[in-house]
């Protein structure tokens, strides 16, 4: 992730092409270093759903068994119905931020920030 910022700051004085040795004494000396960084964003994300209205209805007609015991004195009846059963869903993600951080990075393999 990388983030993009600017800085008010003073101009900064320069000195002539002789190099440091060059500039006026007391005047300093101007140097530009960089520095990578890691900047981390977390987030957890959950998920949400919610059901709507359960819609039910029959489909075609019922089967029926009727099976009788040996000794003939109760019958089991089973009645079966095909249903189609609705059910709206809806599915979604919540996300709540972290605190970023940031830390130095690690050496400079890897890093090609340059001034």
């Amino acid at each position: 992730m990388r983030i993009n910022e600017t800085y008010e700051h003073d101009s900064i004085l320069s000195c002539s092409p002789q190099g440091e040795e060059s500039c006026p004494i007391g005047s300093g000396c101007n140097k530009i270093s960089a520095q990578c960084v890691d900047v981390s964003a977390p987030m957890t994300l959950m998920p949400t759903a919610s059901i709507g209205t359960v819609n039910i209805s029959c489909q075609g007609s019922p089967t029926v068994t009727c099976v009788t015991d040996p000794a003939g004195t109760s019958c089991a009846v089973t009645m079966t119905q095909q249903i189609c059963v609705s059910v709206p869903v809806r599915y979604g993600v919540t996300m709540t931020a972290g605190d970023p951080t940031i830390a130095c990075a690690p050496g400079a393999p890897g890093c090609s920030c340059s001034a």
